[in-house]
């Protein structure tokens, strides 16, 4: 078990880390190649491999996000107040603020866990009413700039419109979803990043000790979100920190809220079989009779090494910020991403793919949050449950 726990850490660091790459891309790519595996670890280790990955992701992910710029769909909420940390110097300040917010985050969801396993929650009934709430939501709350509050949202509309249209193309078939999900939240920002000569200025290591009502503000966020299909992360660390103004509190809210919803979507599915991400999802095809108990102990270990980890790597990020040049690096994630797009889905993924970065641009151009493309999964699901 030890070797799967650190195995787990190890693709939660390379996930964390890497920008446009998230815990459900080496989730699906562990169960592909479950077989071979198999040599080495058997179908529970490979189970808590990919758990641990997607608790450790929720911790590592706020690094490339304050210090490159380039966030993946779990934290795009925070990409600004993150940059504003960064130009005052506070970058580590908020990946230290974010790794024990995290943990907190985890340790408060642990209560929610059990609450969750006592009830066996079916909530198929209300799934599409709940997604129009929430969607009302997400586009009734942008912050206007310069333009008026309706034409902002009539903006957000029309790129949660598009994105859901693009989503209902690709409804059905899950190999799909790796074009339009890194086309919609990964490639705009990785594209900004390669045309942007900026550099990260010197930064201060200090501690900024997270909020307890901020950390909780995430937690009920997450918890809320663990319960509906097609509702991600990122639209719960929206709903905990958009009535939020200081930028560490949002750092707060923001991380707890990503990781309780990671663990708590794990809990959902012990409760009721429902599967409400890509990790559960590959969780379950290989190991669904685990003991949740042994997976909140395990979890509580990841969360201590990731609380560690995400400190240690914040302050190398820092200390050597000056010499990295993100233009490069988001260069080579979109590469590579278009390389796994075409070799995985082949030109009609390409196509996806395409269309998917047109969208997310248009998000980019009219200064909308990325969040809005989550019309991606949430009208078709809509669709489905009305028609």
């Amino acid at each position: 078990m030890l070797e799967a726990i650190a195995l787990g850490v190890i693709l939660g660091i390379l996930t964390g880390l890497t920008p446009g790459i998230h815990s459900n891309t080496s989730a699906m790519l562990i169960l592909s190649l479950a077989s071979m595996l198999s040599r080495y670890f058997n179908r529970e280790e490979l189970a808590i491999v990919i758990f641990v990955n997607a608790i450790v992701h929720t911790f590592l992910d706020i690094i490339p996000t304050v210090f490159l710029g380039v966030p993946d769909e779990d934290t795009a909420v925070g990409v600004l107040p993150m940059h504003e940390l960064v130009l005052d110097g506070k970058g580590i300040s908020a990946c230290i603020n974010s790794a024990f917010s995290s943990l907190g985050g985890f340790l408060l969801s642990i209560p929610v866990f059990a609450i969750y396993l006592s009830l066996k929650l079916d909530l198929s009934p209300i799934v599409p009413f709940v997604l129009i709430a929430v969607s009302a939501y997400l586009i009734g709350s942008e912050r206007e700039f310069l333009e008026s509050r309706l034409k902002k949202s009539l903006q957000a509309l029309a790129v949660f419109v598009l994105s859901g249209l693009l989503g209902f193309l690709c409804f059905g078939n899950s190999n799909l979803l790796l074009p339009l999900l890194t086309g919609l939240f990964a490639s705009p920002i990785l594209l900004t990043s390669i045309f942007s000569a900026g550099k990260v200025d010197r930064q201060k290591i200090d501690f900024h000790n997270p909020s307890l009502k901020d950390v909780a503000s995430g937690v009920l966020a997450g918890s809320f979100v663990s319960l509906f299909p097609s509702i991600s992360s990122g639209v719960a660390t929206l709903l905990s920190s958009n009535h939020l103004r200081d930028n560490q509190r949002i750092v707060s809210a923001i991380s707890s809220a990503n990781t309780s919803n990671s663990i708590l979507c794990f809990a959902v599915f012990f409760s009721s079989g429902k599967v409400r991400s890509g990790a559960v999802s590959a969780f379950k095809m290989l190991f669904p009779s685990l003991d949740p108990l042994k997976i909140l102990y395990i979890g509580l270990i990841a969360s201590l090494i990731a609380t560690l980890l995400t400190i240690a790597f914040a302050i190398a990020f820092g200390k050597f910020s000056e010499k990295i040049k993100p233009s490069k690096l988001s260069l080579i994630v979109f590469v590579f991403n278009t390389i796994v797009v075409y070799a995985l889905t082949g030109g009609y993924g390409l196509m996806i793919f395409a269309l998917a970065t047109l969208i997310g641009f248009l998000a980019v151009v009219f200064r909308v949050r990325r969040v809005n493309c989550m019309g991606s999964l949430i009208v078709p699901t809509i669709l489905v449950y009305l028609l």
